[in-house]
């Protein structure tokens, strides 16, 4: 199966696997989208299994014939994961991923079993796609599904027969900084390090804390403390590239990910926010809040490490060095 899957006739393209959710009123625009994503399906020899209306599943019936499955019988909120593994345990070899098109109710909106066991198996071949008809589609709608369900694709009523937007994935977000969170961070690196392997490729890490950043908590509180969290986060993202990933650790702790760059050019990316940082009014002059500083220890692939949590710690320990050595700085391991 592709990494990527094409959604409908935009053409969207998002990462496998997935499990999405489709908020539709009309039947006739829902089924012209799934029929696009099952022709793809069957041109990559994957699997398809509909679930949901008798008419619906007659249309499609009639279109593919035998290369779709339907099946008349529903399936409960509490059986749908049982269910899904068993359908991918027994796919045969000749198949290349699994594709389940589910008309859903309700209780299937923020089912976060399924979407934990699809999002931490990257090799896993599967897409599910949940169909969810409302027949007034309101604002207050719109955000009560998209706060429940990570991965939505609403149909614009202004523009009919057309994706309106990827949400970005809930479960792989910091909830105060809105960046990416140390689970994406390791799936993304685990993922980047075995393609740089593959290809004999490079690839960089930056691992970065606030220097004693316990002292703004404990002198000015926890929202002064949560406000240069955030702004911190922004500068970070406006110093790399867009294929860079920039995640938050943990804590103070944050990471970054240069694929494609050797550990010198990463060392000037560092060298670029450590200097961002000093010169950078985090309080507007509000709070005589003197001298934020941050270290950053750099670690390469694959002269350093080859395993990502190997990797991880090669960073840390270049990062733990600069600390000691008094902090607002970059260190290199090695």
């Amino acid at each position: 199966m592709n990494m990527y899957i094409k959604l409908g006739h935009e053409s969207i393209e998002i990462e496998l696997p997935v499990h999405a959710l489709y908020i539709y009123q009309d039947s006739k625009e829902l089924l012209s989208n799934i029929v696009t994503m099952i022709t793809e399906a069957n041109d990559r020899q994957e699997k398809c299994i509909f679930i949901g209306k008798e008419n619906d599943g007659k249309v499609l019936k009639d279109k593919f014939r035998k290369q779709i499955t339907v099946i008349k019988k529903r399936i409960r909120a509490a059986d749908f994961v049982p269910w899904i593994k068993k359908e991918y345990d027994k796919l045969p070899k000749s198949y290349n991923g699994l594709r389940i098109f589910f008309e859903c109710s309700e209780e299937f909106l923020n089912y976060e079993d399924i979407l934990d066991d699809l999002t931490t198996q990257p090799d896993l071949r599967i897409f599910t796609l949940c169909q969810y008809k409302i027949t007034d589609i309101t604002s207050s709608q719109l955000l009560d599904a998209l706060r429940k369900h990570p991965y939505v694709f609403v149909e614009h009523l202004l523009k009919p027969n057309c994706f309106y937007s990827k949400v970005k994935y809930r479960i792989w977000l910091d909830p105060l900084t809105g960046i990416f969170n140390r689970r994406y961070f390791e799936n993304q690196l685990s993922k980047e390090l075995q393609r740089a392997a593959r290809y004999e490729h490079i690839l960089s890490i930056l691992f970065i804390d606030i220097d004693k950043f316990k002292r703004i908590n404990d002198e000015f509180g926890h929202q002064v403390g949560d406000h240069v969290l955030q702004d911190f986060s922004g500068i970070l993202e406006r110093n790399v590239r867009s294929i860079d990933v920039v995640a938050r650790y943990g804590g103070d702790e944050f990471v970054i990910l240069l694929p494609e760059t050797d550990k010198v050019h990463a060392g000037k990316t560092a060298g670029r926010i450590l200097n961002h940082i000093k010169n950078y009014d985090f309080f507007k002059n509000k709070l005589k809040v003197k001298d934020i500083s941050i270290s950053i220890g750099v670690a390469g692939f694959p002269e350093d490490a080859g395993g990502t949590y190997e990797l991880i710690k090669k960073a840390d320990k270049a990062l733990q060095r600069a600390k000691r050595e008094g902090g607002g700085k970059v260190h290199m391991y090695g």
